[in-house]
């Protein structure tokens, strides 16, 4: 349990850095079109700019698809930095646990 809980950790972690480069990018196209930061909903940016990956989950997590929805219509910049948020401080938590585990 603790590898499996220190592997998640360190996944949590180290794609920060990814989903910060995805940070940037939606800021880039709100700041080069003609979108606002309210205005560019996760849907319209997965459309416009990863549209397989749109299709991949409608196709294979359709009974999910009220969850998503829900989701996807927040705006992207405000749900893109949430998810930086809750994944960075739950990987270090989730370090502090293990190391702490593996001291006892």
């Amino acid at each position: 349990m603790n590898k499996f809980l220190l592997g998640f950790a360190y996944l949590c972690i180290y794609t920060t850095p990814i989903q910060l480069g995805f940070l940037f990018w939606v800021s880039w196209i709100i700041f080069s079109n003609d979108y606002s930061i309210l205005s560019l909903s996760t849907d319209k940016f997965l459309t416009e700019n990863l549209f397989i990956i749109k299709e991949l989950v409608f196709k294979y997590l359709w009974p999910l698809k009220p969850i998503y929805q829900f989701i996807w219509q927040i705006p992207a910049i405000i749900w893109i930095a949430i998810k930086i948020i809750i994944s960075t401080w739950l990987g270090f938590y989730l370090l502090k646990i293990v190391k702490k585990r593996n001291v006892e």
